[in-house]
C-alpha cells in the first residue's frame, strides 16, 4: 500500500490581550483544587479539556491514495474539509472494467444482503475521534472501494483542515464533533455505513439516536468511555472538591450545549434503538480502556466484540486484519 505523508496545519491566533488576562486569573484559581476561586478555576480547566490534542498519533496519515477534496460550509461560516474515494479508484489496482454491456449477467452473491444490481455505489463514512483526522482513519479506504462503495471521510471543526469551530482554532467539543458529523450527513446524504473510532463513536450513535444519521452498518474502533467519568478523573487530577467539581461539569456543559451523558455509548446501547454494530478494542488501550467495550457488549445486544492485543488506540487503525474485519462488516465480503 502506498503511504502518502500531507502534513495539515491548523493556524494559531493569541485571544486578546483581556481574555489572556482572565484565563491567567483562572489559573491562579487552580490553587488549592479551585478553593480560592472556585469558578474562575473551573472556567480555566473547561478551556484546557477543551484543547484539542495533537500527538502525533492522531496525526498519521493513512491515506492509501489522496480523494477529491470538498468543501462544506456550516451554518457558523467556517468549512468543513471532505475526502472522498470513489469506487475502484485504487491507481496501483485497476478496478472493475467500465463496459458493463457483457450479455452474462452478474453472479449472485451468497450473502442475501449484497446486491449484485447495478446502481449509484453505497457510501461509508470514515468518523475520526477527538484530535484525529479525516487521514488517521483512512485506511479503511483502500478494501472499501475496491468492493465498490464510495468511501467519505472528513475533518471535524477545529481537527485537520476543517476552519475553526466556536472556541477557535485547537478548540472543540465532543458537541461540535457531532454537528459537524450531522452537517455532513445533510450535506452529501446518508450512508450506508459507518467506521468510527474514538469520540468519533459516541458522536456517531449520538447522531443515530436523534434521527440526524441513518445508516445500516456499523463498526465502532477503541470507542470512548463514558464522559462524566473522564470529567471526574480529570477533576481529580486538578485536585478539585466537589463544589469546584460541580462547577467545571457545569461550564463543559455550556460550552459543548450539551450534556456529557449524551456521549455515554453504553448507555445509549442499552435504549435497544441502535443497529448491531461490530466493536473492535485492544486490550492495553491507555486512552479508552478496554472495559469500556466490554461493557458496551453487555448492556447493547446485537454488539459483537472483537478483541486485539497489543495494538492500542492508534496503531489498530493499520492492523490489516482490523482493517479487514471494520471492512468486512460493512460490506458483508471477506476482505483479503
Amino acid at each position: 500500500m502506498t503511504r502518502i505523508d500531507l502534513p495539515t496545519h491548523i493556524p494559531r491566533r493569541k485571544p486578546p490581550l483581556r481574555k489572556r488576562i482572565v484565563q491567567t486569573i483562572g489559573w491562579l484559581g487552580f490553587v488549592g483544587g479551585g478553593a480560592l476561586t472556585p469558578r474562575l478555576a473551573a472556567k480555566a480547566a473547561a478551556r484546557v479539556w477543551c484543547k484539542v490534542p495533537g500527538n502525533p498519533g492522531r496525526r498519521k496519515d493513512n491515506r492509501p491514495w489522496p480523494g477529491e477534496i470538498t468543501r462544506l460550509a456550516t451554518p457558523s461560516g467556517a468549512e468543513l474539509v471532505i475526502e472522498t474515494w470513489e469506487p475502484y479508484s485504487n491507481p496501483d489496482r485497476p478496478g472493475r472494467p467500465a463496459d458493463t454491456t457483457a450479455k452474462d449477467p452478474p453472479a449472485k452473491s451468497a450473502d442475501p444482503e449484497i446486491s449484485t444490481t447495478t446502481g449509484p455505489p453505497k457510501t461509508v463514512f470514515l468518523v475520526h475521534g477527538w484530535g484525529g483526522w479525516r487521514g488517521q482513519v483512512a485506511a479503511f479506504a483502500a478494501p472499501l472501494t475496491r468492493d465498490g462503495f464510495r468511501v467519505v471521510a472528513f475533518d471535524a471543526l477545529s481537527h485537520g483542515d476543517s476552519g475553526p469551530g466556536e472556541h477557535g482554532p485547537a478548540h472543540s467539543t465532543g458537541s461540535e464533533m457531532l454537528r459537524s458529523l450531522e452537517a455532513v450527513a445533510n450535506g452529501i446524504g446518508q450512508p450506508y455505513g459507518v467506521i468510527a473510532h474514538s469520540l468519533g463513536c459516541a458522536a456517531t450513535c449520538r447522531a443515530y439516536l436523534t434521527g440526524k444519521l441513518a445508516c445500516e452498518k456499523l463498526t465502532l474502533v477503541s470507542p470512548s468511555p463514558d464522559m462524566r467519568q473522564v470529567a471526574r478523573t480529570f477533576s481529580r487530577k486538578l485536585g478539585f472538591g466537589k463544589r469546584a467539581e460541580r462547577m467545571l461539569t457545569e461550564e463543559m456543559e455550556k460550552r459543548a450545549h450539551g450534556r456529557l451523558s449524551d456521549f455515554d455509548i453504553a448507555g445509549m446501547g442499552a435504549t435497544g434503538q441502535l443497529p448491531d454494530a461490530l466493536v473492535i478494542h485492544d486490550t492495553v488501550d491507555k486512552e479508552s480502556p478496554y472495559g469500556v467495550s466490554q461493557d458496551i457488549a453487555v448492556r447493547w445486544r446485537g454488539v459483537r466484540l472483537i478483541t486485539t492485543d497489543g495494538l492500542g488506540h492508534h496503531r489498530i487503525l493499520i492492523e490489516p486484519e482490523v482493517v479487514q474485519a471494520a471492512a468486512a462488516n460493512i460490506t458483508g465480503l471477506n476482505v483479503d
